[in-house]
């Protein structure tokens, strides 16, 4: 298993809190999506509008005529945000704007200081990913009342109003990861019954309580499932002891894992090969395994046979879907749309859906099943990132 948190380090040696530019990492496979060049939307009457991602002129209601654009990063210590980060980079720059990057290192605290850094810098604009969906909330609204545009992605504020949200179906990603166990689970018995862990993420992340909540919804409608829960708090070392300690406990009689993100999954994977669990689909004592995000490590383990399916999310979109929202709608002076759909050729998705929220406008990224019948087709950003490392 390749050492994801080394690469991240690495790239953290040559990225400063204020970094800005590309940094050449493994998370710049598929730098012809960054630019977002097929991005449209098509609002309710049928009308579309091309992205304009690159090419407009900053105008409208921007903040000043700064031409930066800072992100605030969550972590560097897991290859999805690595992946995102660089994507956001390539995304600005493609623009014509000039990207800058603090990173908090999961600190709340942290990431409230380096927003109001941000603030008394007065840029263009300024993208998010929080951390804890409720500590950004002040820092976001300081933000905005100073003028300054801000969008967030992946993991949003909970009560900010800002110009926009561009956030994945995490209830929905939860609900196919308990979907894809509970069919598998009727292929082995007939009948949807069994013992299946779920090493959730931390509850701070707005993601993973939505994970966690599409998850049990399912779950709780098969009352032969015996489902077992464990925090994992969504990091590796935690989620491995987590599921570790199931299997003493149970004497390895488990017939599914499920782990919502793949870098915690890592873990899971790792306490199964540990204890002797760890066979491919088809063998009779496979143990189900089904994750979420889509990660070239995690990719490489469904090429190899041992997962049975990831539910995806593309961190390779949010920074051109980002860059596409700022320079085709807030520069402008224009509202993101409430109503309608975002479409961008590059994704294997295509077709986002714009819908209107307590927190502003919001552009919701659809998950989807990656598994052995489409693992090798084109457009999967974890595929990108192996065939950008040469595997």
């Amino acid at each position: 298993m390749r050492k994801i948190l080394c690469m991240a380090m690495a790239i953290m040696t040559i990225t400063s809190l204020s970094a800005c530019g590309n940094n050449g990492t493994a998370a710049n496979a598929g730098a012809d999506a960054s630019t977002s060049k097929s991005a449209q939307t098509t609002a309710k009457d049928g009308s579309e509008s091309g992205s304009g991602s690159g090419s407009e002129s900053a105008a409208g209601n921007a903040s000043d005529d700064s031409g930066l654009i800072v992100y605030t990063q969550k972590t560097m210590n897991q290859y999805f945000h690595v992946a995102l980060q660089q994507k956001v980079e390539e995304a600005i720059t493609a623009a014509g704007y000039q990207p800058e990057v603090a990173n908090c290192n999961n600190d709340s605290t942290l990431q409230n200081d380096q927003m109001q850094n941000f603030i008394s810098k007065h840029p263009k604009a300024i993208i998010a990913n929080t951390v804890d969906s409720d500590a950004l909330n002040d820092a976001a609204n300081a933000a905005v009342a100073a003028g300054i545009p801000v969008v967030m992605v992946d993991n949003p504020a909970s009560t900010a109003v800002v110009d926009c949200s561009i956030k994945f179906d995490n209830l929905k990603c939860g609900e196919m990861a308990a979907e894809r166990i509970v069919e598998a689970l009727e292929a082995k018995y007939g009948s949807p019954k069994g013992r299946v862990v779920n090493v959730y993420g931390a509850m701070s992340s707005e993601c993973w309580r939505l994970r966690k909540d599409g998850f049990d919804a399912v779950m709780d409608k098969y009352p032969e499932i015996e489902k077992i829960e464990v925090p994992g708090e969504g990091e590796r070392s935690k989620s491995q002891e987590a599921l570790t300690n199931v299997i003493a406990k149970y004497d390895k009689e488990i017939d599914a894992v499920h782990c919502p993100s793949d870098d915690p999954g890592l873990g899971c994977a790792e306490a199964m090969q540990i204890a002797g669990m760890w066979h491919p689909v088809g063998d009779e004592d496979h143990v189900i395994f089904v994750t979420g995000d889509g990660e070239p490590d995690a990719v490489r383990f469904l090429q190899d046979g041992y997962y049975d399916a990831i539910i995806v999310e593309d961190a390779y979109a949010y920074g051109p879907m980002a860059v596409d929202m700022l320079v085709q709608y807030i520069f402008k002076g224009e509202p993101v749309p409430t109503s309608g759909t975002y479409t961008n050729e590059d994704f294997y998705w295509k077709t986002a859906e714009f819908m209107d929220g307590e927190t502003g406008p919001i552009l919701q990224v659809p998950p989807y099943a990656l598994d052995s019948s489409n693992v090798n087709e084109d457009g999967h950003w974890g595929v990108a990132a192996l065939k950008a490392e040469g595997k």
